[in-house]
Order: C-alpha cells, then structure tokens, then sequence
C-alpha cells in the first residue's frame, strides 16, 4: 500500500482574503502566464487568518504558514513561501505563458514591460500608490485623524501622489498621440491594475474617509484609468472565472 503524499502543491497558491484589495494585480497576472488551472488562488476568510499562529519571534518564520503574519502570500511548488505584493505581482507577469496562452486574444505580453523606462514607470506608480496607502493618517483620536486627513488631501501625499499618477497618464497620452488611457498609452500594465485595485477601490467604495467626495474627480485620466482596466479583453476573460 502507497503512503499517502505530504509533497507541496505542484501549482503555485496564491493566498489573499476574497476581495481585489492589493492583489488584483498579480491574479490577473498570474491568469495571464498560467492561464485558470496553471495556479490556484486560495482566497482566505478573515475568521480563519485571525485565528492563524502569528509569532511575533519566529527563528524558523520561512516555514510558518504566514510568514510575515501578512497576506498577499505566494507558496511556490518548492516549498517557498513568498511575500509582499510588487514582488510577486511583477514574478506573475514574468512566468513564460504556454503557446497556446500566448496566441490567446486576451493575453497581453507586456503585462511587466521588457522596456527599462517603461518598466521604471510602472514602478514608480506601484510605489506611488503604496505610498498613498501607507501614509494615510489612521490617528486614534477622530479630531487630529479628521485634520490631518484634511491636510493629506489638500497638500499631503495624497494630493502628491494623484497629480503625479495623473501626470504621467497625460504625458503617456501626449507621446502615443492620445491612444490609450493607461499609463503606457494603450498597453495595459501592472501599475494601472493597481490604480484600479486597491486605488480606484478605496476612492469608489468612499474609504478615505475625511477626503471629499469631490476630490477623485480631480484627477479624470486617474479615473478613466480605473474604469479603462476593467473593461481589457484580459480582464474580461478574468472575470469569466473570478468575481474578483
């Protein structure tokens, strides 16, 4: 009689909660390499994470199941578990896609561009919008977080980081003769998965709190961006077997 296995997946897992959040990018990214059955996307409850162990002292931390206590996570076929979104996000869009994939009608060869200066724009963005997200003030007390979410928007990174994410959509529009609403014209790319989700999400779903309504319409090529991504023949073909 054969043990049963205990091998590790022969499938990359990608492990996050079941909305876009931070991790729309890499399982569009990973849809595009690998295709609906080359990976499996683990979506994990919030009831179960929080009852995960989560040392804070770990001297083995590359074994638990979450190594940084934090999701995104991608477990690899070797056993590897690997952390932070860009990363991963960016070895998504590097996996070599099946031929078949690869002649598909939704497959986009430039999901991370080849190109040095188009790929340093799309770093940029990614690390702007994180930026974005992780400088928002969260103060306890309601009055100081209320001013200095005031001030994030008026003259904080917020308002820094849109215009700058604006910006860069017009230029790329200017050189590519108005084509395309993304930041590399008409070709979609990770940093405008990410200005759809989490972004364009935080701004639709009204979580900057203290920040006007008013304000993301400050910003329509940011805007067109979002709504743009959504409607991608890539994205499309995702959504015929992922909600989100």
């Amino acid at each position: 009689m054969v043990a049963a296995s205990t091998a590790v997946p022969l499938l990359p897992t990608l492990h996050y909660f079941a909305f876009r959040g931070r991790a729309l990018a890499t399982r569009v990214a990973l849809f595009n390499s690998l295709g609906k059955d080359g990976w499996v996307d683990e979506r994990v409850s919030l009831p179960r994470f929080k009852k995960a162990p989560k040392p804070e002292r770990n001297p083995d931390r590359v074994h638990s199941e979450y190594v940084t206590n934090n999701l995104p996570q991608l477990n690899l076929p070797c056993g590897t578990k690997i952390t932070q979104s860009h990363a991963i996000a960016r070895y998504a869009a590097k996996i070599p896609p099946s031929p078949e994939l690869r002649l598909s009608e939704h497959f986009c060869a430039n999901l991370y561009p080849a190109d040095p200066q188009k790929a340093l724009i799309v770093d940029e963005a990614i690390a702007v919008i994180d930026q974005i997200l992780l400088l928002t003030p969260k103060d306890a007390d309601p009055a100081t977080r209320a001013k200095n979410r005031h001030d994030y928007h008026t003259s904080g990174f917020l308002r820094v980081g849109m215009e700058l994410l604006e910006g860069r959509i017009r230029q790329s529009s200017s050189s590519s003769g108005g084509s395309g609403p993304f930041l590399l014209g008409d070709e979609l790319s990770l940093a405008d998965l990410y200005v759809r989700a989490p972004l364009g999400d935080l701004f639709d779903l009204q979580q900057f709190e203290g920040v006007p309504d008013d304000f993301y319409d400050s910003f329509p090529r940011v805007q067109a961006c979002a709504a743009a991504v959504t409607e991608h023949p890539l994205l499309q073909a995702y959504h015929k077997h992922y909600k989100n």
